[in-house]
């Protein structure tokens, strides 16, 4: 198999930021002391300030925008696996491309293989050149397109499973056989041009420039050079069929596509914001594109920014409105109210004036929340009686405060105690013995 690498030449590469949802943090136990305080910088009012003068998201960041009836971009790819057809950059006037993206990791990437290899045979002699392009690494695709194709994969049933562990092998001539009649990777791709790119520029002129996250993804580049449909490419026959045939009517498909990728670049826009930090920009985003994403599948995973975004800019009537919210869905849960409650913490303690009825609201709701779990398990009460105990100091109720947090000590793991008796210790003005028990700070040391 000839691996062709062509050189680097310039191409005009769409600069953006990472789409897809951000990964936060899915725990379901409350966090730990250490970890409750080492997050609390990261909802600074001040972040915004700090970023950028004008608190926005550096323009570099900022993506143009690819759509059907878009000019197709060059293609600026690296590798080229296979004999023949030769590497391309340029698309040819009067031909038809799909230019697929994939990985090996990518299950529904390689199940498309057979139907891309079946397109290209059906097409090539009129004018369509399939084009798949990965962007991993040389060696990982080398490796990849030596491995035998699964019969799934082909459409054939899967092999008889032996019966048990003392089955009779196959014959030896038998399994040679069967061996033989498998392909690999590399023979079924090769009625068509794969490809990989690791320095990701074609991923960048292409999948991100048109908000696409998911892959496989194909884009039809007509006989004009232009984009003309964007989907997985086992729902492209149709389009694909009318565009080799002049029958093609770009319109509709546009407009369907362009809502989609409304929704796609808004939360781009609004991620990439929260991601660097600016949170008013994220808070303003978040309430121009709300009726955008009622209904949509991101709706519940914004409304996770949402809340540390409102407690980040201050806004008591935003914060509260959603800590109702918090307590309707979720009224009895200590371990999610605990979860939020701290947020809460973290906001204030950082510095916000008027806060009053925040902290009031939320630590009435944790209460409320143990009060009718006592019988819950202590992994999920300790770490709900630290935070009560946070906020009662936030709310200069002292003596409250350290009652809370002897509960907590006594309900925590061992592994867990030391760290609880330091903020006793920061509450009562006491210090610890050598066996980690409390004392007086002003206790004289007898002999």
């Amino acid at each position: 198999m000839k691996i062709f690498s062509t050189a680097r030449v310039f191409v005009c590469c769409f600069v953006i930021g990472t789409g897809g949802i951000a990964k936060g943090d899915d725990r379901t136990t409350s966090p730990s002391v250490d970890a409750k305080k080492t997050t609390a910088a990261k909802i600074s009012p001040d972040a915004d300030e700090a970023a950028t003068p004008d608190a926005e998201p550096a323009e570099e960041e900022k993506a143009k925008v690819l759509s059907i009836g878009s000019l197709a971009p060059s293609l600026d790819i690296e590798h080229w696996f296979g004999d023949s057809p030769s590497p391309m950059s340029e698309f040819e006037p009067g031909k038809v491309y799909v230019v697929e993206f994939w990985a090996t990791w990518c299950g529904p990437c390689l199940h498309s293989m057979p139907h891309l290899a079946e397109l290209q045979s059906k097409y090539e002699d009129q004018g369509v050149r399939v084009v798949s392009v990965s962007n991993e690494d040389l060696e990982t695709v080398t490796s990849f397109l030596e491995r035998p194709v699964s019969p799934e994969i082909l459409g054939l049933p899967k092999p008889k499973e032996e019966a048990d562990d003392d089955a009779t092998e196959p014959d030896e001539d038998e399994s040679t056989e069967e061996e033989a009649e498998r392909i690999t990777f590399g023979e079924l791709t090769s009625a068509y041009s794969l490809t990989t790119d690791p320095d990701k520029s074609v991923d960048e002129d292409y999948m991100k420039a048109a908000a696409q996250n998911g892959i496989p993804t194909a884009f039809i580049v007509g006989k004009d050079g232009y984009v003309e449909w964007i989907g997985h490419p086992m729902s492209m026959d149709e389009p694909l069929e009318a565009v080799v045939n002049d029958e093609w009517d770009r319109g509709p498909a546009k407009e369907k596509f362009e809502r989609k990728q409304k929704v796609d670049l808004a939360l781009r826009e609004i991620l990439l914001a929260y991601r660097t930090k600016h949170h008013k920009t994220t808070l303003r985003l978040l309430q121009e594109h709300s009726d955008l994403f009622q209904g949509t599948r991101y709706e519940a995973a914004l409304k996770s920014i949402w809340f540390p975004t409102a407690l980040a800019t201050q806004q008591n009537e935003i914060a509260l409105k959603l800590i109702e919210e918090k307590i309707e869905s979720n009224p009895d849960d200590v371990v999610i109210i605990n979860r939020w409650a701290w947020e809460v913490y973290e906001a204030i303690e950082s510095g916000w004036d008027n806060s009053d009825k925040i902290l009031m609201t939320t630590t009435n709701t944790l209460e409320s929340a143990l009060a009718s779990e006592e019988n819950e398990s202590n992994d999920a009460l300790w770490p709900a009686y630290d935070t009560v105990a946070h906020l009662k100091a936030l709310a200069k109720d002292k003596d409250s405060a350290i009652e809370w947090q002897r509960r907590a000590i006594e309900t925590a793991p061992d592994d867990e105690k030391d760290k609880l008796k330091a903020y006793l210790r920061e509450l009562t003005g006491e210090t610890s013995d050598a066996d980690g028990d409390l004392k007086p700070a002003d206790e004289d040391n007898e002999d």
